[in-house]
């Protein structure tokens, strides 16, 4: 087969860390593959594509719209046909044995594919199950994948599994960006001619390639490299041991690159760099003792009383209305003036039992991590459109990834199934001049999958302790980044909020995620939290919503310090109101995230009890930017 004219190696300008990432990849199948992030536009896949030539080994390529059958194999028509026996046609995964397969946009391929891609190069074999047929494979390849993280990112579990991990950084240097500019304008007038300028360094790279791959068998690893290995992983607080062992075959690797049969700890180091970073977590924090109760927290938490100050200029300059005007009573504050109040409802509240509401701007300033929501496992047919989610669809619409036999009738035929069908029974069957005949029972319709997009449902804390210390600030500013993510995915938002004595939907279910920023904006802040009602309104619209579209998913974020502090009813308690309610989101199985935003020295940690009592992914605001991924999850099945 002719190869293609792809851009050499050694001529890609700069990514030098994602360069070395790729050698060590090529250099030691066992490092665990690569997985390349970078923007659109920044070279990634040219630079992927161009390591080809570097290994003499099969190279297969993976579509995003791959099958089933052509990634696994099926049935071999033409041989059922001539035959009448069946018989499995490899597919893309057999032909990459002892080669490299290669995925690009890895993100935007289906799940459970790209889960047995990887489940496959783990245990080198599988079992193929087709038309009554059953094989054993085995195989073993080396993964190279590339992905765009604005269209999406993978979970967890997948990042997991790719053993090194390399961002693609764009050169921002003038001279780079011109040398860049002028290298693709010569290998797009004469690209025979331009190879051939770069042939002596990349067969040179080529050559230590082959070098540092037959030499891999005799790296040795002392007993120090382990321990310091260890070190590594442990103080990245990796979450199990596919860490420990990448580590080691990429230093292994380095080694070898570098000439020598023995690993130094600046090899571990350098492996470090790709190994560690997609699966770094962060320490858990300490908890207070459990025997400690919420009175006493509660109690420690409390600051000594003092004289009432004047407000800062700070406060002045995001309170409404403006001091000239007569400030609003809080009802709710006077007539429980006895009542123990938290640290931050009594900064917001002055002496003669009156609270002034404010309304804070947004801080635009807040790094929101990417986002990934757990899909569904039903994987029911859902309706609309959007970018998010991938959904089976019961339209003439999407991307067709299998086929089954049709339920119901049908128009949307799988042709190539059903003819893989009828293959094996052409000779038993009568022609009557047709070259293949098609019965009923050989008809196999066509599985769809789309994109769509999610409803997020925000239930926003906006109490007299959300405003304290400028807290919402920042609050406004995660919920201003979310919005502005689910704007480009193209999903619908609504919005609670809860203050005093009430909750109410500040925002119906809507597309217009500009209208949900301008009710964000205006959104004040003020009085006691009535926690539980505000879960209760949020059940309200999830109710609504699944009566329109039964099979509709929506996540909701619930955003709060969890320090209820009014009731559901008169006489019962208002944390044990809010538990309750909690518990009735977490069985309805569906996403829910816990932004927590209580700060100060002394924790109640009610909001992470929340959390669990809903099943629920859990964060705290202040330490948000630091995670690696915003990762939603659903409540498990068996809760």
């Amino acid at each position: 087969m002719m190869k293609r004219n792809v851009f050499p190696f050694a001529a890609v300008c700069g990514m030098e860390k994602a360069k070395e990432a790729i050698l060590l990849t090529l250099v030691n199948p066992f490092a665990g593959g690569l997985l390349l992030s970078g923007e659109k536009g920044s070279g990634k896949s040219t630079l992927v594509r161009s390591a080809r030539e570097l290994v003499d080994a099969p190279w297969v390529e993976i579509p995003i719209s791959v099958t089933e059958d052509r990634l696994f194999g099926s049935i071999d028509a033409e041989e059922a046909i001539r035959s009448g026996h069946k018989k499995l046609l490899p597919g893309l995964i057999d032909e990459a044995d002892k080669g490299i397969i290669y995925m690009d946009d890895v993100n935007l391929l289906r799940d459970d594919l790209l889960s047995a891609v990887l489940n496959i190069r783990e245990a080198g074999g599988y079992r193929l199950e087709r038309d009554g047929l059953s094989e054993e494979r085995k195989t073993a390849f080396t993964v190279l994948a590339v992905m765009n993280p604005d269209s999406g990112t993978l979970s967890a579990s997948s990042l997991d599994r790719f053993g090194l991990f390399a961002e693609a950084d764009p050169s921002c240097d003038e001279q780079a960006r011109q040398e860049i500019i002028r290298r693709v304008l010569a290998f797009e007038k004469d690209g025979i001619a331009f190879r051939a300028q770069w042939q002596e360094e990349t067969e040179a790279l080529k050559k230590k390639v082959e070098e540092a791959r037959n030499a891999l068998g005799n790296v040795e690893v002392s007993d120090a490299m382990v321990q310091l290995a260890a070190v590594y992983t442990l103080k990245a607080h990796v979450a199990g041991h596919r860490a420990d062992i990448y580590l080691i075959e990429a230093a292994r690797a380095e080694a070898a690159l570098a000439g020598r049969k023995y690993v130094l700890p600046k090899d571990l180091e350098k492996a470090a760099e790709f190994v560690l970073p997609h699966r770094m977590r962060k320490a858990e924090e300490q908890q207070p003792p459990e025997d400690m109760k919420p009175e006493q927290q509660e109690e420690e938490n409390r600051p000594p009383e003092k004289e009432p100050e004047q407000p800062s200029a700070s406060e002045t300059e995001f309170s409404h209305p403006p001091e000239a005007q007569p400030p609003q009573m809080d009802t709710e504050d006077a007539d429980d003036s006895n009542h123990e109040q938290n640290e931050d409802n009594a900064q917001m509240s002055n002496p003669r039992g009156q609270s002034r509401e404010r309304i804070d701007d947004a801080d635009l300033h807040v790094n929101l991590p990417p986002m990934w929501i757990e899909p569904s496992k039903d994987r029911k047919p859902k309706k609309g459109s959007g970018k998010r989610s991938l959904t089976m669809t019961d339209l003439m619409q999407g991307r067709y990834v299998r086929a089954e036999i049709p339920r119901a009738k049908t128009s949307d035929i799988a042709f190539d199934a059903t003819l893989r069908a009828a293959a094996p029974y052409q000779r038993a069957r009568p022609s009557n001049g047709c070259a293949v005949v098609i019965r009923k029972e050989d008809l196999r319709s066509k599985v769809r999958e789309k994109r769509t997009g999610n409803i997020f449902l925000f239930v926003v804390d906006a109490s007299g302790s959300m405003g304290a210390r400028e807290r919402m600030k920042t609050v406004k500013g995660v919920i201003f980044k979310i919005l502005l993510d689910a704007y480009q995915k193209r999903d619908r938002v609504g919005m609670v909020a809860f203050r005093k004595k009430q909750a109410e939907v500040l925002l119906p279910v809507t597309r217009s995620v500009d209208f949900a920023q301008k009710k964000l904006a205006s959104m004040p802040t003020g009085g006691k939290t009535p926690l539980a009602k505000g879960l209760l309104k949020a059940e309200d619209v999830l109710d609504m919503l699944y009566r329109q579209d039964a099979n509709q998913d929506p996540v909701v974020i619930l955003i709060t310090d969890g320090r209820a502090t009014s009731p559901l009813n008169k006489g019962t308690n208002p944390v044990t109101d809010a538990m309750e309610e909690a518990k009735r989101i977490g069985r309805r199985h569906i996403p829910v995230a816990v932004i927590d935003t209580e700060s100060g020295f002394i924790k109640l940690g009610l909001a992470k009890k929340l959390a669990k009592a809903m099943g629920a992914s859990y964060f705290q605001v202040d330490k948000i930017s630091e995670d690696q991924l915003l990762h939603i999850w659903r409540t498990a099945a068996n809760r």
